[in-house]
């Protein structure tokens, strides 16, 4: 029997595309570049969703309204009622583009049948709880078998599992074990340590060097592993993969033998550097990829894509 690796590689990789980017001139992740890539023909969308104070799902990444919209303030403690006054922002600008709700989305995604799949990824910046998971599940009920929602919240992910076990989930490890680069990492947002690897990482086995590195990443994604319901996807910053592998830990084959499909982010088709990556991770087998770009990506990779 071929090592699942192997098989993984005969299929072709699925390309995400990040915050339905498929237009640069419209605000990436609202209705109206969803509605732009579906009608594009892109099969596999990803954007975010930011649940507001009265329960309500926003369609935004940021939890500070002037990151992307024409408001001020904190997403989560405002209401439907302040939100829908607002309208995006592309590159700083204010544009006329009504910040839109995950009803929307829905809607949209419903009339396009021959999409793949509609990649919701909910923000944890305000307490998920069961009544908000609920609802959440209820409004994505029209197209639940086309919908996958992600999260670096591996408790709301695990109660999605309870709520709805039909239901495609994903997780992303980032609040748990990430790298140390040149981007801020916002007030509060953990991991807060940097440990004896050189790693954010605020687990006790981060403390002091014990090992190798390789065995360092193989025994954090076992930790991990036990996180996130059985089988749901892994959303893993590429660079991440690509330094465990560098360490002798191949964290692509460690998930698929534990059943789960495995995901990069974000690489930048732009970059021959991202690009040499993406060409490393489809060669070990990943499953899927997340880009702004993917017809271009695909392009640079040669390889055979679904996006």
């Amino acid at each position: 029997m071929l090592p699942i690796s192997l098989i993984q590689r005969e299929q072709p990789v699925r390309l995400i595309h990040h915050a339905a980017n498929c237009d640069p001139s419209l605000p990436a992740g609202s209705p109206v570049a969803l509605e732009a890539c579906l009608n594009a023909g892109s099969a596999l969308v990803e954007i975010d969703v930011v649940p507001l104070a009265d329960g309500s799902f926003a369609l935004m990444h940021d939890r500070f309204l002037e990151v992307e919209t024409s408001g001020k303030g904190d997403a989560i403690q405002s209401t439907r009622s302040k939100i829908e006054k607002l309208t995006y922002k592309v590159n700083g600008e204010i544009t006329t583009h009504k910040v839109g709700f995950l009803e929307e989305a829905i809607a949209i995604f419903a009339a396009h049948p021959d999409a793949l799949r509609l990649q919701l990824d909910l923000k944890p910046y305000t307490p998920l709880t069961q009544a908000v998971l609920r609802e959440f599940v209820r409004i994505l009920t029209p197209v639940l078998d086309r919908i996958q929602v992600t999260s670096v919240s591996d408790w709301a992910v695990r109660s999605l599992r309870r709520f709805s076990p039909e239901l495609s989930l994903g997780f992303d490890p980032l609040l748990y074990l990430d790298l140390v680069d040149d981007t801020p990492r916002p007030e509060g947002i953990p991991p807060f340590r940097v440990g004896a690897y050189g790693l954010r990482d605020d687990h006790p086995l981060s403390s002091y060097q014990w090992g190798p590195l390789g065995e360092y990443f193989a025994s954090r994604a076992a930790a991990l592993l036990v996180q996130a319901p059985q089988g749901c996807e892994w959303y893993i910053r590429a660079a991440l993969l690509e330094e465990a592998r560098k360490a002798g830990f191949d964290w692509i084959e460690f998930l698929h033998q534990h059943g789960s499909k495995v995901d990069g982010w974000t690489i930048n088709a732009a970059d021959p550097d991202q690009v040499k990556l993406a060409d490393t991770l489809v060669e070990l087998g990943i499953d899927e990829l997340t880009t702004d770009t993917p017809a271009l990506l695909a392009e640079k990779l040669g390889v055979k894509a679904i996006y």
